[in-house]
């Protein structure tokens, strides 16, 4: 499993798979295999939803590593909360929507038997069938998993059971918002399915838990394609195709949304969408490197909003995070335009994803391409004046770095 850290970075470290596992157990009460590789960014939101749907024959064919080490992960986590008392119990995994056969994992034994298991609580007692037992509890479990899958006429079919056994129920009105939701016409302005949208959340989340996003996504997914094409506006950051496919996990999406508009890296929410969207792709060197890159340039085109990014306890850049507090310990201090400077001086320059013809070409990139050339073996006595003179500390950190 070393080969999979090594690629995918601090995230799949033994502390940080612990945490990961930690936070699903606290938010979703269980430990779902799939649910742990969305959350590890081995699996594309957009790709299970496609198997789910049927549209992909099997998971193993979409995952971002090897079967193999994939299934050590899971073997070694599920190793992890066996310990904290969690039983392991077989899992199914069935079609949504119209698709509801059971579906494939793949043809790879381990990974298949790592993907048969949940962990959770041990059951008190047997779960009763619900058509066995049309017991209220159970009703809203049913809808609430019918909703998720998007079985929306199951839904309408047990919220009418549910009206009929319990018409005060606390949940029965929230129930039927979803439902409108789903059945709003789609001639509705872009501004105001937004801004419906947004608004659902807190409820969906309420109702659903975690499962909040497979009702979502969908609903982002054609909001964003009606916003396709439609002009960024400073005024209205989230009336932007980014923003929808975003929400939707569609980070593919997200990229080609950004792109599209002219002078993007001058939008510090464009830039930041754009980052997001590298890193959740992070399968590839390069994409690690453009979520960096967006981070640099946050630094030099909006430096506050870059100090609030790597401040806030959702930043997912571990690694960068606890570098950035180092550079907040500098006695003398630097502003934060030098922060990508600093960079070069703590990690290989390969690591910093940034070569001197990428940066800005006024004077916010001028220390940084001479420090750059320092660094990479071109230790010139002319390139130390140049630097000595526009920018000493520079030097001074470099020359302290010399044997």
């Amino acid at each position: 499993m070393r080969r999979l850290r090594l690629v995918l970075g601090n995230l799949l470290s033994d502390n940080a798979l612990k945490t990961l596992a930690d936070r699903l157990l606290l938010e979703q009460g269980r430990l779902d295999p799939l649910e742990l590789l969305l959350a590890a960014d081995l699996l594309a939101y957009e790709d299970y939803e496609a198997w789910r749907m049927g549209h992909e024959p099997t998971i193993q064919g979409l995952l971002r590593a090897a079967p193999t080490d994939v299934a050590e992960l899971l073997e070694a986590v599920g190793a992890y909360v066996a310990e904290q008392g969690l039983a392991a119990i077989p899992l199914e995994h069935r079609g949504w929507a119209g698709v509801g056969m059971p579906l494939r994992i793949g043809d790879q034994a381990r990974l298949v038997r790592a993907c048969a298991l949940v962990f959770a609580p041990p059951p008190d007692r047997p779960q009763p069938d619900l058509f066995q037992d049309g017991t209220v509890p159970l009703l809203e479990q049913e809808i609430q998993r019918a909703l998720a899958e998007r079985r929306i006429d199951q839904a309408r079919e047990q919220v009418t059971r549910l009206v009929r056994q319990d018409p005060h129920h606390r949940r029965l009105r929230g129930f039927l918002r979803l439902i409108q939701v789903i059945d709003d016409p789609d001639t509705m302005v872009p501004g105001d399915r937004l801004r419906e949208l947004l608004a659902i959340e807190p409820l969906a989340r309420e109702l659903l838990g975690h499962r909040d996003r497979d009702f979502l996504a969908p609903l982002w997914s054609d909001l964003a394609e009606s916003l396709g094409g439609r002009v960024f506006e400073p005024g209205a950051p989230k009336l932007h195709a980014s923003f929808a496919w975003a929400r939707a996990g569609r980070w593919d999406a997200v990229c080609e949304a950004v792109e599209a508009e002219r002078d993007w890296r001058g939008e510090p929410s464009l830039l930041l969408a754009h980052a997001e969207a590298c890193w959740h792709r992070r399968n590839l060197e390069a994409n690690l490197g453009a979520a960096r890159a967006d981070w640099m340039w946050l630094c030099w085109e909006h430096p506050l909003k870059a100090e609030q990014t790597f401040a806030s306890s959702r930043f997912p850049g571990r690694r960068l995070a606890e570098l950035w507090d180092g550079f907040g310990d500098l006695d003398p201090p630097l502003d934060t335009e030098d922060f990508p400077a600093w960079l070069l001086l703590q990690e290989p320059v390969t690591a910093v994803s940034l070569a001197p013809d990428s940066i800005p070409s006024d004077e916010r990139g001028t220390a940084y391409r001479l420090l750059y050339r320092l660094v990479t073996g071109d230790d010139d006595i002319g390139l130390r004046r140049e630097l000595s003179e526009i920018h000493p500390q520079l030097l001074r950190l470099f020359l302290a770095q010399r044997p």
